[in-house]
């Protein structure tokens, strides 16, 4: 079973790198199938393979001999262990089912705002119906608390915007960053939402020294979504791996 999880996960995970790519070209995911980003011919299935085909080809394309981007094996690997990690540490298939299809969405945010600045708020729909329809199914006792949650964050951070963008003049925070907000608040609740948001915050400090030191820079912008979306899946593995409790209701 766990060789299945395995391979589903690294199937997956290529399968994000198709998002990842396309969602913020707003092209089709699905048509035309796989193509090299570097000279678009088509990319023969046995060169297609996650993780096995980048490290056989020695990360240069077939069609071309470009380097292929090492995002690719790293986001299949990455899915194949949050595939593998569900499977030891979630004790039923609805929960497992639904941390994959949350933690997926979250790896291709993480991304596409690293890369583009560009959060796709049909990830953001997807993240809403499926802790909805978890909520509604399996959990209804939590359902109301939980749309609370959501509500103060999101107000909280909907403010905070609009007052920091009006005195500083300029915007502070994306709106893709608040709904994300919202979204993965109303996953994990109150207590961890702010969890969630003062990791974030630390890792974008760290982020933005980084940069600073490295650049010089004195316009720099933070993609939060992305610092939102690791915070998210490390306090959600955390948790359930040592089996801490924080939320307080």
């Amino acid at each position: 079973m766990i060789l299945l999880y395995i391979f589903l996960g690294a199937i997956f995970g290529s399968f994000l790198n198709v998002l990842i790519h396309r969602m913020p070209l707003n092209k089709s995911i699905i048509l035309p199938s796989s193509y090299c980003p570097k000279c678009k011919e088509s990319i023969k299935w046995y060169n297609n393979i996650p993780i096995i085909s980048y490290l056989l080809l020695k990360g240069k394309s077939s069609c071309c001999n470009n380097s292929i981007s090492v995002r690719y094996p790293i986001v299949e690997l990455l899915s194949s262990l949050l595939w593998v990690w569900s499977y030891f540490y979630l004790n039923t298939y609805h929960y497992q089912i639904l941390f994959l299809i949350i933690s997926s969405c979250l790896v291709v945010i993480f991304f596409t705002d690293y890369n583009h600045f560009f959060i796709p708020i049909e990830l953001n729909f997807i993240i809403f119906l499926s802790v909805l329809l978890h909520f509604l199914v399996i959990d209804t006792n939590n359902m109301q608390y939980h749309f609370f949650s959501m509500a103060v964050l999101s107000i909280y951070f909907l403010v905070l915007l609009l007052l920091s963008s009006y005195l500083l003049k300029k915007e502070t925070m994306g709106y893709g960053d608040i709904i994300l907000i919202a979204v993965t608040t109303f996953w994990v609740g109150l207590i961890d939402g702010m969890i969630i948001i003062f990791f974030a915050s630390i890792f974008s400090i760290i982020h933005w020294l980084v940069l600073k030191i490295i650049t010089k820079d004195e316009n720099i912008i933070l993609p939060f979504g992305s610092t939102i979306s690791l915070g998210a899946i490390l306090l959600f593995v955390l948790k359930h791996t040592f089996k801490i409790e924080t939320n307080l209701f």
